[in-house]
């Protein structure tokens, strides 16, 4: 299963890539300490309330917070979360088939975010998609993007660089 499975269209995305020789486990394997501008950013959003330990996986600590991993294979890796928003804000449960889970969320009030990793002829490449439910939540959802693009950017350009160094 690829991100186009999962999220064929979507109102708001990103991609990078960067050449690479190497497995897309690279990725699953890079840690906080790998990435410096991620943990950086977040010790700063959070007024130095979260420390993220070095040694840790970035993605174990993604999926713990909400994400989950949609779809693997040798050359892929999708992760995505449903996020609801409003009074009730936060990770929507993806159950025990969280691909399928997450193709039928369509109800107000709710976006979709996937991510992926994919090897192909010589290069890494990540793109992100956003899809929301309604206008009212992709009107929000709009306002929050403005904000996170550009450090969304960079840090996948970091983790990208961190899987790249792992696999020389």
């Amino acid at each position: 299963m690829r991100l186009d499975d999962v999220l064929p269209r979507w109102q708001f995305g990103e991609h990078h890539d960067i050449a690479f020789s190497g497995s897309v486990a690279a990725v699953e394997r890079v840690t906080w300490r790998e990435v410096p501008l991620f943990r950086a950013l977040l010790f700063a959003g959070s007024l130095g309330r979260t420390r993220m330990p070095a040694d840790r996986p970035f993605l174990t600590q993604l999926t713990a917070g909400g994400f989950t991993v949609l779809s693997r294979t040798p050359d892929a890796l999708v992760v995505g979360a449903v996020v609801r928003v409003g009074d009730q804000t936060g990770p929507v449960p993806l159950g025990d088939d969280p691909a399928a889970t997450f193709r039928a969320v369509d109800e107000p009030g709710h976006y979709k975010v996937a991510f992926d990793f994919r090897v192909q002829d010589g290069v890494l490449r990540t793109e992100t998609r956003v899809l929301a439910t309604d206008e009212d939540t992709r009107r929000r959802f709009r306002r929050y993007w403005r904000l996170i693009r550009i450090p969304s950017g960079l840090i996948r350009t970091e983790w990208l660089r961190a899987a790249r160094r792992r696999s020389a």
